[in-house]
Parts: C-alpha cells; sequence; structure tokens
C-alpha cells in the first residue's frame, strides 16, 4: 500500500526528512511517533501529493509519487483519505454539508449520500449537530467533522495527523474505536501521535519512530537499519 525508499525532504537549508525507508502493507496499522518538528507531517504531507517529491522513491495507493503528474493528484486523494491537524472544514456550512462534501466530489447519488453522513455523523456523536453552522462547534467538535468527512468514503488509506489532539479522554477512545473499525474492516492506518495512550489502544500497530526527519526506531518486518548519517 506504502512503499518509500532513501525519500528526504528540505525546507531552505533545514532537513525535514533524511534518508527515510519503510513499506507498509494492505489492511495495517502504523504509528507515526516522534517529537514535533521530527518530519511526522512533512511524511504525511508526501503521502498525498501535498509536498512533491524530489529525492528518493515512494509509491502511495498504487501511484508512484516521484512520476505523479499535477492531474492525477486529484485521483490519489480520491483513494487517500486525510485527517487534517486544522481541520480544513467549512465553518459557514453545516456538519451535514461538510461531510456530505466528501461524497458529493465522487459524484454519489443523494440517497447513498444521506445514509452513509447519518451513519458516520452518529457514530462520532454528532447526530444532534448536524445541521449546526461549523463555525459554532468547539474545537473538538469541529475535529470530529474532519474525521468524518475522512471515513465517510470508506476509504482504503486513512491519513491522520495528530486526530485526537483536541479531544478528552472519552473522545479520544471512541474516536480510535471509529479508527479500529475502519481498520478491521481492511483500511490501512497511518496515523501521527505523540501520545502514548493512544499507541496503547491498538497493540497490534507497527510504529515507525522519527528523530529529526531519521527513521529511529521501528517494529516494521524486514526494515533497513537505520543510518544517521546517510543523505541522498
Amino acid at each position: 500500500m506504502v512503499e518509500f525508499k532513501r525519500v528526504s525532504h528540505v525546507f531552505g537549508s533545514s532537513w525535514a526528512l533524511k534518508d527515510v525507508s519503510f513499506a507498509l502493507g494492505k489492511g495495517e496499522f502504523l504509528f507515526l511517533t516522534g517529537h514535533s518538528g521530527a518530519g511526522k507531517t512533512s511524511l504525511l504531507r508526501l503521502m498525498y501529493a501535498a509536498l512533491a517529491l524530489k529525492r528518493g522513491r515512494a509509491t502511495v495507493a498504487g501511484f508512484d509519487l516521484h512520476n505523479l503528474k499535477r492531474k492525477h493528484i486529484p485521483e490519489l486523494r480520491r483513494r487517500v483519505s486525510v485527517v487534517f491537524q486544522d481541520f480544513k472544514i467549512l465553518p459557514q456550512r453545516t456538519v451535514f454539508d461538510n461531510v456530505a462534501l466528501a461524497l458529493e466530489v465522487r459524484g454519489v447519488g443523494r440517497q447513498h449520500l444521506e445514509r452513509r453522513v447519518r451513519a458516520i455523523v452518529r457514530a462520532l456523536s454528532l447526530e444532534s449537530k448536524s445541521y449546526t453552522r461549523c463555525a459554532h462547534l468547539s474545537g473538538g467538535e469541529q475535529q470530529r467533522v474532519a474525521i468524518a468527512r475522512s471515513m465517510v468514503v470508506n476509504p482504503k488509506l486513512i491519513l491522520a495527523d495528530e486526530p485526537t489532539g483536541n479531544l478528552d479522554a472519552d473522545l479520544t477512545l471512541d474516536l480510535m474505536n471509529i479508527f479500529k473499525q475502519f481498520h478491521s474492516y481492511g483500511a490501512t492506518v497511518i496515523m501521527a501521535t505523540h501520545n502514548r495512550q493512544v499507541l496503547e489502544m491498538v497493540p497490534e500497530a507497527h510504529i515507525l519512530h522519527l528523530e529529526h526527519g531519521q527513521v529511529a526506531e521501528t517494529t516494521l518486518p524486514g526494515q533497513p537499519e537505520p543510518e544517521p548519517e546517510g543523505l541522498l
């Protein structure tokens, strides 16, 4: 599902990623860990082509990122659902409209769309807010709307950047159960987190730990030993 080979990325004179290699199969769960600035968000952004791959090779959901043309980026993003750290919801539209948007752009029929939206909104305890404008929601509620929008399309690959950061313990547990449910249905999940309690909620998950943009430790099988000084 995802394979990176000696991928590096630089912003100006600062390395965001250095010589990162790993492979993740279909239906697996991976946590990206590391302190703020370790490279977790940059790695996720490369996976959905928000950053252009310039050093190394990578494939995501069948797409070769090194040779990915701009016109094919929307197709990649239809296969990959992203839960953004800053939500990226439309504040003047309702919860229902925000979640439905992901299905509308895929041309899903209205009857099926309404059924899917109601189901995911109910699963994330947002049913009473369905027709409330998102500008009137709390930060935690807005995060759940963002998650509902990404989940409603039944994605094969889910990328999540600190999705529990604004949630209390009970909502974090509920949210992780939703991720685990989609994972049990066969979705591949890659989640960035620094919350150890979140890691303990998915004990079967693999872990890729980044330090200063490099792979410092991993539980993924068959990975090369990290090379702290290795650059392309």
